[in-house]
């Protein structure tokens, strides 16, 4: 199994419209089992994908799991797509939970392990802190994609995101970045600017910058909507881009279309 954690300790850089999407697309266009991980305790992801549950169910999810009970993926609105809900009790879990024993910051890595038969892959929606939440889903990961908007607080805040991710190599040596995903691009000589500095830094350090996203209504929509872009607009330009975007990170290729 493949797993992806989607990370930027900023938010609002489309962090969980990149999960909802990659998640659809890698079930729909490339017939993957593919579970979604939600990291964070906004609980976004959970509630977009899911008709949710009555107060006071638990959820046998992602925050049960750090503290070392069982959990259990639930099934989601997309076919072949199940998820490791949030729920508000992870912003009790700090990255000292790890330290004091309340969160056990390799249990997703363990068990990722125990349904590796049963999905080919996993996506994480990591919140925008370096919680324990953050920190077992880079333990757990096999790579990052950084979704990135295109500001002068995002790029700054880049080097910052990096280093977090290299020490997560003394627990998780096999880390890797995917590559950084501009989002929200709109057409503007600055946003080019900055999109071409960004890649002229990137390839300097050897880390691969994704097609962008561009900015669009149609994201808003679809989440009124609560369908993925596949579904909600089938031959929007943004639709397109995310389907670029996962055509790359699947076969690993750059430029070009598909």
């Amino acid at each position: 199994m493949r797993t992806t954690a989607i990370m930027n300790l900023k938010g609002g850089t489309a962090k969980t419209v990149t999960a909802i999407n990659m998640a659809a697309i890698l079930a729909r266009d490339y017939a993957q089992r593919v579970l979604l991980v939600d990291a964070d305790s906004q609980a976004n992801l959970t509630e977009f994908v899911t008709e949710g549950l009555p107060d006071g169910i638990s959820l046998g999810g992602f925050s049960d799991l750090l503290r070392g009970t069982e959990a259990f993926p639930m099934p989601t609105k997309m076919q072949n797509v199940k998820i490791l809900a949030a729920d508000a009790t992870l912003m009790e879990l700090d990255v000292t939970a790890t330290t004091t024993g309340l969160a056990h910051p390799m249990a997703l890595a363990d068990f990722l392990d125990t349904v590796e038969d049963r999905f080919d892959w996993c996506v994480i929606d990591c919140p925008p802190a370096f919680s324990a939440g953050a920190l077992a889903a880079l333990a757990a990961a096999d790579e990052v994609v950084i979704p990135m908007k295109l500001d002068a607080f995002g790029i700054r805040g880049m080097a910052n995101l990096m280093e977090q991710i290299m020490n997560m190599r003394r627990v998780n040596a096999d880390l890797e970045v995917a590559g950084v995903l501009p989002t929200m691009v709109y057409p503007d000589p600055e946003q080019q600017k900055a999109l071409e500095d960004l890649r002229f830094r990137l390839a300097r350090a050897q880390i691969r910058t994704f097609r962008r996203i561009r900015r669009s209504p149609k994201v808003d929509q679809s989440t009124f909507a609560q369908e993925a872009l596949i579904y909600s607009s089938p031959k929007g330009k943004i639709t397109h881009d995310y389907k670029f975007f996962v055509h790359e990170l699947v076969g690993n290729e750059e430029g070009g279309e598909i």
